[in-house]
Order: C-alpha cells, then structure tokens, then sequence
C-alpha cells in the first residue's frame, strides 16, 4: 500500500484537535454532514447514552438534520432514505423525516418533503407513527408535503393483512385516523374498499364485510368457530393455506386457541411466518431476596426471578350443566430459575402505563395476562400489541420474600434522615418537633450508638445534630454510609439495591411517612369518609421504592408526578420555588389504609393516632373479592391508563417454565416466548427444522430480512439446541457480507470502557461493546492476519488495561463472540486508546478502533506514525472524535451494519469511497 495515499473518506473531521473529548482526550470536531451521519447510524431516539442525555442527544439530532436539509437537502433527502432501507433504522428515520419537512416548511421552500417522508415510511404502522409524533412535537397543524407524504406512504403500504397485523386501539394514530387526516385515493377497487370498511369499523357504522375483502371475511368466519374446533383444523393438510388466507401470525393464532402451541400448529404456522419471530432494558424484575435488578442484570447473571407456581386458569367461561371446575386460586409467588435467560436485540416497542403510575416498555409480541372484559374468574392472553387503555392486568398481593440485613430500629433512621435530616456535611443533623416521638427516637439512637445530641430551637422545630469527638469516626455518620445514603442530596436520595429486613422495610416506610409524609381525612359530596397515606420526595427512584415496598407488604399505591410548584410573577413569567418534580406516594384504597396502620409504627403522634382513627372507620369496607373480578385476594388489578409507542428498543426477557408468569416493576406479566425455543419445546419434527434451518441460512432471505447483524447473535443465544446454531452462523455470515478481506496484518482494537457498556436504549439487550465484538471479531476472522485486542484504562496499571483475544481456527463468530463475553474481555473503567495503540502496534500495515471515540490520556490521531492508516468504527455518535478523518490514511465510519467496512479496500486501492447511498 502507498505510503502518499491521498484517498478520501465521506466522514470529515478538522486536521487539528480543537477541543476536547468527554474524556479529557484531544477532541476533533467534524462537519455538520459528518456529525448528523454518526449520530443517526447509531442513534435509538428518545435514549440516554453514557455522556449524554436523552434530551441533549435529541434535540441535537434535530438541529442537525435541519441544518443539513438546508445547506444541501438533496444529500439529506438520499440519506433518510437510505437510512431506513438499508441500515434499517426506523425512529430515526421517521424522525429526520419529519424534521426535513419542518426546515423546509420554515425556510419557505417546497419540494422533497412529500417524497423523503414517504420514502422513509415502510411498514405499515408507520405512517401512524410519523402523524404521531409531529403532533406531540410540533402540534397539529400538519403541512401538506407531509400530509401528501403520509398518504402515498399509505396508499403503498395498507391492505388487509397489514389492517389486521398493525392496526389497533392502542396506538395515537390508528389506520381510521391516518384515512381521515390525509385522504390517499385507493390504487384499486379492493384497496378502496378496505379504506371505506376501516371508517365503517372505527365509527361503528355496522356495515358488513365486502364481497371484496377476501382475507377479512375468512377471517372473520374463523373468529366464529368454536374452541374445540379451532384445534382441529391442524389435523387436516390445508391448515397453513386456511391460516395464511385468514391473515392469521402466530401472535394471533396463540389467542385464537386459547391454549398451547404443540407441534402441530407451530408446523402449520411456520410457512407463514416471519423470518425471525420481552421487556426493555432497565425493568426491574421482583428476585427471592427481596431484591430488584435491571432485566437486562437478570440475563447476563441468570438470576433466579420470583415467579408463579402453577398455571392461570384462562379458559373462557361457560355456562350450564357438565362445566369442569374451575381453579379460582392463581398460587403463590415462589423463587423460580428460568428456564431460559433470552436477549431478544432491537425490537419495536410500547411503553404501558397504569394507573398506579407504574410503566412498563415491551416489545409488541411480549405477552400479558389480563382480566377478560366479561365472565367470572376470568384471565386470558394477549400481547402487548393486543391490549387497550382500560384493560387490567394483575399485580401481587403480596410477595413475602425479604433479605434479613437490617432491623426495625436501623430502617427507622434511615428512613426518617432520608427525610428530615442533613447527609451532606460533616456531621448528621435531623431537623423536628423537639416535642415528638421522631426526635425522642433520635436521642435514643444516638445514645445507642454513644454519639452527644445538641439541640438548636428554630421556632417550633429543633435542629438536632450528633457531633463526636474530633478525629473519631462518627458512628452515625457510618451507619448512614453503611446504608449508601450518606452524601446524598435531595433527587439523588434512594435506598441500595440490597436484601433488606421485612422489619427494616417497616421501620424506614415509618421513618420516610414520619418525616415527609402525611394522613389525610375527608369526606365527599355524599358525606362518605375516606383517608389517604401520602408520601411525597423529590427523588423518583425513592418513590419507586417505597411503592415497591408498600405492593411486598400487601399495601397498593398510586404514584403520581407533580410538577414543578410555582408562585407569583416576574418579567411576565413564572417565579420557580421547586427546581424538582414532587413524587406523590398515595394510598388511597380502604382495604390498604387498614393494613397500613397494621404495619406502620409511627412515631409522630398526631398522624399515628389519624391513622388509628382511618383504619377503625374504613375497618367494615372489605376488598372486593366477588368471582365478577376474576382475582383471588392474593392480587390485586391495576389498569391501563396510556400505551405509547417507544420506538426500537434493546429487549430482554426470561422464560419461567409452569405458569411463565413473574413480576417486572411490581405488575405480573408473562416471559417471552423465542420461536425456535418454541419450535424445540413444542417437538417440532427435524424435518420441518431443516426446512426453517435452510431459511435462516440462505443469504437472499438474510438479505431481504434486512436484519442487523446482532439480531442473530440474540437468536443464537435464545436458541436451546444446537441444530439451530449452523444455521445462524451462516446467517450472520450472509449478514457481514461487506467486511472486507484484508491482506496482511491487522490490529484489530475494541474498545470495552464502561462507557461502552451503555445499552443502545434503556429498556434493551445490546451493549455498545457487544456490537463492537461482532464487527471487531468478524473483521479479525476474515484478515489474512489480524491482532485482536480488548482495551480500556489502566487504572493503578498505568496506560491501558488490554487483553488479547486468541482467534481459534476453524472456530465460529457467534461462538468467538460468546467466549469473549463469558471469558471476561469486557475490561470497565475509563478509556485510554492512545496507550492501547502505542502498546499493541508492531508494524502492522493498519489499525482498526472500534469504540466511541471518547477517549483519555493522548492523541490517539498521533500514536501511529502518519503513513499508517488508522480507521475508526464510530459505536456512539458524539459530537467530537478521537482522530482526524477524511483524507490522508486516517478515516472514520460507523453504525451498526456492515456498509462501512467496504470503504477500506477502496481507501487503501488509493480510490475515493463515497457516502454508503
């Protein structure tokens, strides 16, 4: 290779650091181009990353798609589109969509917005989706280019299969709403039947089906059979033709039965299905210990999780003489090990919101038990894509599974510093009536713990503070530390994730209700009592965990999210008091307030004896236990309030075997079931797997698949058995095809710093440094000589911590990509690539980073001599680089597909590579 290469790169950054990294490391800045493309390949809207914020990250999105629509909107419009079909990105996608024809809208120019925003729209929900979000950003007044585009999008994308699979009453913007808004004309007779019967439906009209509406109409007949009937339509050979002429998927045939998948239905359904067919990352999941962890923590340890031991009973209910029983009890919640731990990848996704102010994101096929809408005793499946606002799901009453640290007497200080008392100086204070049980607590505390109590009158509270002797450790002061609260201020205040007491959970909901809380009487209109327990901070993570606690003790809860208080005027505004949303704790049902006052050992006398005097008054309003509600008094229902799209999301689950029900974020929901996991556990005939083996493996089904490549990677670790795993070797294969075959030797960096240990969205599966292992380890495979080499901080070490992996071969990619993950080569700490480099490099004819870019400690531009090349694969998108790109031999792509890697033999052919559309 040339050592005067002059090839350029799309990607350009300046040729000198004029700034500086998130780390402190030289900090290149890149052109506007350049900068929009980084972010958007690697951007999941609506995300926080390691170094920046949701908000931050988005509204930069934004700024520069509307200053690349405006310096060169033909480039831009290319990229959106490319940015959807061939990198398969969707919210981003519809996002910049939309914001181009905002910028042109403003700027005063036509064109390009009708035609970018239909050419980004490509599944059927989308449009919906698009019309969505420019009303809850920009409102309702929509622009033609985008009205026109929506309409094209549709007139191309709906029809009755779509109609069936996508349109429902959980999204903003149903098909109905879509029709009215825009007004696409039919492209036939059949299609403008269908718009006129999707109108017909949503505004209740009562027409009948047309004649024309083929798939509708079969449907519709086979809603009509009866359940035993419905099962023996996979004993005949034309099952698949019936159920692909129905438009039914499995989702909807899994309702449809009311029953399991066995092998017969899952054969007649896989003609039919998808090429491929969870929970987002951060749920927290219920554990034996009394415990939550993050589910995506859950599936990379493999936690046990507190699950259901024994099935639900949701067959629907009939009536009459010869019925068999039915089980009313829905068991216990027992300590459960998975069956199977599953890391789904991106996956599109809603957010379900309660009542009770709890949420939970899960992909569409994620399944839920729910209370059927009519019947006794009744629950029934559904999907997340199938449920509704008003449907109710179950939550626990309750979980009698508590850790043993801590007592009552350690969880009432806690509790009550968390909210009177002072943390962040040198020594405690606890501010109350001097007259009130709360502050006699406190001086028996300390005493306790052998600490003085000097008391400071401040009208009618004292400031009370536990001072020792000077250059001894104060004991209190270490408790708190014990504890991990000491330190905190008033929104970072939260308990640890650790197995607390059932008594110290008692104490510290005391000593937080003491302090921060109230007990409320009244009566309405018609003169009935009620009372309320409210418990309000400005910490959302500690009014999550104490409606945790409450729901494991048996005590409901509503959380509500107030914002902001504001008072007066100034300059024609609003003076701001609090700089802090308020959390509102509120336990309101009767049956709760009851068992509250059983639990709670309050202190502070007036609001023990209220809620002595509540309990006592509501003591004859029993909870509702009638057969109407299809519950047993060992859950309680929670209903659905908003459903709200979440875009593509990193997703995980578990499946739990007997009932595949647990507890996420306090609510029962059911695991998530992988198809090839189904197809194994359901028997399916090793012909029949061959047959889906051969599909997943044949590149053109890859390539029309359009999946990224860590889809199978999350494929291949949900698969239980090995006949799957050749398949999808081949199938990630097909998947790289564009990493290159590079000629001599190779150093292959990947970069596994805690920042890359960020998720690609909240609720999700895929770490940054998981995708970095793929590209990295695919690339080093297919190098006639390549070093790969894991590498973050030193730390104590001094220069970079690096671990070099060995390439087996003959090996495979997936099973090299699950040795670096159990083998220990995600290293944490900070970022110091430049040291990586200086200590790896030994006359290598390149070097290829794959990292953030956010580096420390040198130029990591200038730790190669010049005439070597250095390509960068950007995991991020952030705003400074860690090199200079463009032209001589130091280049930068990005992403999470492949397309960037052909740029490098290109480069070093001494050609020119162009943008990758």
């Amino acid at each position: 290779m040339s050592k005067f290469n002059t090839a350029t790169s799309p990607v350009r950054g300046e040729a000198t650091a004029s700034a500086v990294t998130h780390e402190g490391g030289a900090g290149y800045a890149r052109d506007a181009r350049s900068e929009l493309f980084l972010l958007a390949v690697t951007n999941m809207v609506g995300e926080h990353t390691f170094y920046e914020s949701a908000g931050a990250r988005d509204t930069r999105y934004t700024s520069l798609v509307h200053a690349a629509t405006l310096e060169d909107p033909q480039w831009t419009a290319r990229f959106l589109r490319w940015l959807r079909t061939e990198a398969n990105l969707r919210t981003a996608s519809l996002v910049g969509a939309a914001e181009f024809a905002k910028a042109r809208r403003d700027a005063g120019l036509d064109g390009l917005g009708r035609q970018v925003v239909a050419d980004v729209l490509q599944r059927a929900d989308e449009p919906g989706e698009l019309l969505a979000y420019w009303t809850s950003v920009h409102g309702k007044n929509i622009p033609k280019p985008v009205k026109r585009g929506v309409a094209d999008a549709a007139r191309k994308l709906y029809d009755e299969r779509a109609y069936v699979k996508w349109d429902s009453a959980a999204r903003a913007f149903r098909f109905a709403d879509v029709l009215e808004l825009t007004h696409p004309a039919g492209r036939d007779a059949a299609q403008g039947a269908l718009f006129k019967h999707v109108l017909d439906e949503r505004h209740s009209r009562g027409n009948p089906l047309p004649d024309a509406l083929e798939v509708l109409r079969a449907r519709a007949e086979l809603m009509a059979w009866d359940v035993p009937r419905r099962r023996e339509l996979f004993g005949q050979p034309d099952a698949p033709d019936v159920l692909r002429a129905a438009g039914m998927t499995w989702e909807s045939v899994a309702g449809w039965l009311q029953g399991p998948l066995d092998s017969r239905v899952w054969e007649a359904l896989i003609p039919s299905m998808g090429y491929m067919a969870c929970l987002a990352e951060g749920t927290p999941v219920w554990l034996p210990d009394g415990t939550t962890a993050p589910i995506e923590e859950v599936v990379r340890r493999r936690l046990p999780v507190l699950a259901y031991d024994r099935d639900w009973d949701t067959r629907p209910v009939r009536y009459g003489p010869g019925q068999e029983p039915r089980e009313r009890s829905v068991g216990r919640l027992v300590p459960t090990a998975p069956s199977d731990w599953i890391d789904a990848g991106l996956r599109p996704a809603s957010t379900v919101r309660l009542v009770s102010g709890r949420e939970i994101t899960a992909t569409r096929d994620h399944r839920w038990v729910r209370q059927r809408a009519r019947g006794r005793q009744a629950w029934e499946w559904t999907t997340t894509a199938g449920l509704v606002v008003g449907d109710r799901v179950p939550i626990p009453l309750t979980a009698s599974y508590f850790g043993t640290e801590g007592d009552a007497w350690d969880g009432y200080f806690i509790g009550a510093m968390l909210g009177d008392g002072g943390m962040t100086s040198v020594t405690p204070e606890f501010h109350g009536d001097p007259e009130d049980g709360a502050c006699a607590f406190m001086r028996d505390y300390a005493g306790k713990h052998g600490c003085e109590v000097r008391e400071y009158p401040n009208g009618k509270i004292v400031r009370m503070r536990f001072p020792l002797q000077r250059w001894h450790r104060n004991p209190l002061a270490e408790v708190l530390r014990a504890y991990e609260v000491w330190g905190k201020r008033v929104e970072m205040k939260a308990l640890p994730e650790r197995p607390f007491s059932r008594e110290f959970w008692i104490g510290a909901l005391s000593g937080l209700i003491d302090t921060d809380g109230c007990v409320r009487e009244r009566r309405n209109a018609k003169k009935t009592y009620h009372a309320s327990v409210e418990y309000a901070t400005v910490s959302r993570r500690l009014a999550a965990q104490v409606a945790d606690a409450l729901l494991r003790l048996g005590v409901p809860s509503r959380l509500v999210e107030r914002a902001p208080r504001t008072s007066g005027s100034r300059a024609g505004g609003r003076e701001i008091i609090s700089r802090h949303p308020l959390f509102v704790v509120e336990v309101s049902r009767a049956a709760a307030v009851c068992r509250l006052s059983e639990l709670l050992e309050l202190r502070i006398g007036y609001k023990a004896t209220t809620l002595a005097r509540a309990a006592e008054r509501l003591a004859h309003v029993a909870a509702a236990t009638s057969e109407m509600h299809g519950y047993d008094p060992s859950v309680a229902l929670d209903r659905i309030v908003a459903i709200e799209d979440a875009g593509d999301v990193p997703a995980y689950c578990v499946t739990v075997d007997t009932s595949h029900l647990f507890v996420a974020n306090g609510v029962v929901t059911g695991n998530c079931l992988r198809n090839l996991r189904n197809f194994d556990q359901a028997g399916v005939s090793d012909e029949v797997a061959q047959r889906v083996a051969a599909r997943l493996a044949d590149p053109a089904q890859v390539a029309k698949s359009r999946q990224l490549p860590m889809r199978f990677l999350s494929a291949y670790r949900a698969a239980p058995s090995p006949r799957w795993a050749w398949a999808l070797e081949q199938a990630i294969a097909h998947s790289l095809a564009n990493v290159p075959e590079l000629p001599g030797r190779t150093l292959v960096l990947v970069d596994t710093s805690a920042s890359m240990n960020m998720g690609f969205s909240k609720d999700g599966t895929l770490k940054r440094w998981d995708a970095a292992a793929v590209f990295g380890l695919a690339l080093g495979r297919r190098c006639a000589s390549a070093d790969v080499v894991s590498f973050s901080d030193g730390f104590l070490l001094g220069g970079a911590h690096t671990k070099v992996f060995k390439l087996r071969p003959g090996g495979s990619l997936l099973s090299d990509v699950e040795r670096w993950k159990s083998r220990g080569y995600f290293l944490g700490g900070g970022t110091n690539t430049a040291a990586a480099v200086k200590r790896h490099f030994a006359r290598h004819d390149r070097v290829v980073i794959l990292t953030d870019e956010q580096a420390g400690g040198g130029d990591v531009g200038r730790s190669l001599p010049a005439h070597v090349p250095l390509y960068t694969w950007n995991l991020a998108g952030y705003r400074f680089g860690h090199a200079p790109s463009g032209s001589g031999h130091r280049h930068t792509f990005g992403g999470l597909t492949d397309q960037g890697f052909r740029m490098i033999p290109l480069l070093e052919a001494g050609e020119n590579a162009d943008w990758p559309f």
